[in-house]
């Protein structure tokens, strides 16, 4: 009796195992899924390596770390500078150097970027990846002047089971938290923050950086998993050489309208718009 009750009890061991290796199935989806971990979070140090320290960041959240050296913020910073696609005029980095710099250090062997025509359309991009690897996804906000981090996101059904889906909110995180203030409000928000896709989209919106004829008017993230962005029609990676690159003849926002504002905004330096203790 006792050895039946053991076979009994194995069993249902390897049966509650197996299960909880399954994937979330549409059927129970509760809506919302995040990768963040308490203890990740560091701010940048410089008003410029924002990138430096997303980097620091992702490592954190993919090998369990809690580091917050300035010295290897610097160091991760300088590696995606001097990788950089294009050049760099304002001691930061740009997103083919953030991607190379994650591979350099650590968080994986594909990451890339990639870039999408819409809000909408980079989001379930961003959220597959997420989904698919439990690895956050580097967002170049304020029009490609700022580096934030989407660690989740709440969909109306599970991106792992279906293609049949739509974004309503992503969890973001920005590095110049709790320090970076413009007009007495943050700049950044912190970790754990559930923006709606309206609010995030007057921060995420399309690069417009002079010199980055490959990105502009496009929204432009980082992503771990480049090869398989699943986005053939919006998406691009370093060296791929695909696709007609748009022209990079910016073009003046309307100053009366809120879009126009964030604009201007955002082709301002962040450095001139913060302070830090």
């Amino acid at each position: 009796m006792a050895r039946r009750s053991a076979v009994i009890a194995c069993l249902t061991l390897v049966a509650v195992l197996g299960a909880s290796v399954l994937p979330v199935s549409a059927a129970t989806w509760s809506g919302r899924y995040s990768i963040w971990r308490g203890g990740a979070f560091t701010t940048q140090y410089l008003d410029y390596s924002c990138v430096g320290a997303s980097i620091q960041i992702t490592l954190n959240l993919v090998n369990g770390r809690r580091d917050r050296s300035k010295r290897h913020q610097v160091m991760y910073l300088n590696y995606a500078r001097d990788h950089s696609k294009y050049p760099v005029f304002d001691q930061g980095a740009d997103a083919e150097g953030w991607a190379k710099a994650l591979i350099r250090w650590g968080a994986g062997n594909d990451w890339g970027w990639v870039t999408a025509g819409s809000v909408q359309a980079a989001l379930k991009i961003a959220v597959r990846q997420i989904r698919a690897t439990g690895k956050p996804v580097g967002l170049l906000t304020f029009h490609g002047g700022h580096a934030w981090l989407m660690t989740g996101f709440e969909a109306t059904a599970d991106p792992a089971a279906t293609n049949d889906f739509r974004v309503t909110a992503a969890e973001v995180l920005g590095p110049l938290y709790p320090d970076g203030t413009f007009n007495g409000q943050s700049v950044d928000p912190g970790p754990r923050t559930w923006m709606s896709v309206a609010a995030l989209g007057r921060r995420f919106n399309p690069n417009q950086q002079r010199g980055q004829a490959a990105w502009n008017g496009k929204w432009l993230m980082v992503v771990p998993q480049a090869s398989q962005a699943g986005q053939p029609a919006l998406a691009e990676g370093p060296g791929s050489g695909s696709g007609q690159a748009p022209s990079d003849q910016l073009q003046q926002p309307d100053l009366g309208t809120a879009s126009g504002w964030s604009w201007m905004i955002g082709r301002l330096a962040l450095r001139d718009l913060v302070w830090h203790r």
